[in-house]
Parts: structure tokens; C-alpha cells; sequence
């Protein structure tokens, strides 16, 4: 039997199906130094047999390079010209299928509306370490 745990697409949305000890590890490291590089991860994930199918990742790899060719081709003033629509990739300006310029409206807005709520908590710690500073600064 192998000691290779293949890595599964995902369990519930956005979280990945991994080794109950090298979840555990990443999460011990992470709230003891509250971050942990992305090497540090591989290397916990390396250390508990996580691999994947190598015709798979090539897979993903080339999409993903076609993914950031997709995202390269701009218009004069820089804004996207192809945007993706599920798995295929459509030109906006030649678009007449009103529900797929929906559907792509609807994910952008919602990328758009996960990001505000993160730079939100993002500028409530820095506005909390500036008031922290700025007492430290008037007793210190």
C-alpha cells in the first residue's frame, strides 16, 4: 500500500481534502506565529505524503497558463476584453448571450463584494494599530 495520500479536488467548497495531522500542523504553525510561508506549507504537505496525479497537475498547469493569456488581452485603456464564463473564456464585446454576461457580472460582483469585506477587516487592524501607536507614542 502507498504512503501517498492523493490530493482530492475538494471537500466542502473552498476547502481542500487533506491529512487530518498535516492540517493540524499548518494550523498549529499558523496561530503559534500568526503566518506561515507557502514553502512551509509544501513542505508540511511533502512531509505527510500529499502529492498529486502528475497528468493532472500538467492539466491545471497548462490551463492556467492559458487562463493568464486569456487575462493579458486588453483593450487601449486596459481593461479586460475576454473574460471567463465557466469553463470558457468569451470575448465581451462580441457577446449576444445576455445570461452568460449575467452570470460573469454576478461572479466579478461577488469577487468584488469578498474583497471589500477583506480590506475592510484589513483597514480595521491597521486603524487599531494606529491608535495602539499613537498611545505608545504619547506615554513612551
Amino acid at each position: 500500500m502507498s504512503k501517498t495520500v492523493p490530493t482530492k479536488a475538494m471537500g466542502p467548497p473552498g476547502r481542500p481534502i487533506l491529512p487530518p495531522e498535516a492540517e493540524a500542523e499548518i494550523m498549529e504553525k499558523l496561530f503559534t506565529n500568526m503566518k506561515i510561508s507557502s514553502g512551509e506549507i509544501a513542505a508540511i504537505l511533502a512531509r505527510h505524503g500529499v502529492s498529486g496525479d502528475a497528468a493532472v497537475l500538467q492539466e491545471q498547469y497548462r490551463k492556467r497558463l492559458g487562463q493568464r493569456l486569456m487575462a493579458s488581452i486588453r483593450d487601449e485603456s486596459g481593461k479586460r476584453e475576454v473574460l471567463a464564463h465557466g469553463s470558457e473564456y468569451i470575448v465581451v464585446e462580441c457577446c449576444n448571450d445576455q445570461q452568460a454576461l449575467k452570470a460573469v457580472r454576478r461572479r466579478i460582483q461577488g469577487q468584488m463584494n469578498g474583497l471589500d469585506v477583506s480590506a475592510r477587516k484589513v483597514q480595521g487592524r491597521i486603524h487599531v494599530l494606529e491608535r495602539f501607536l499613537t498611545r505608545f507614542r504619547k506615554t513612551g
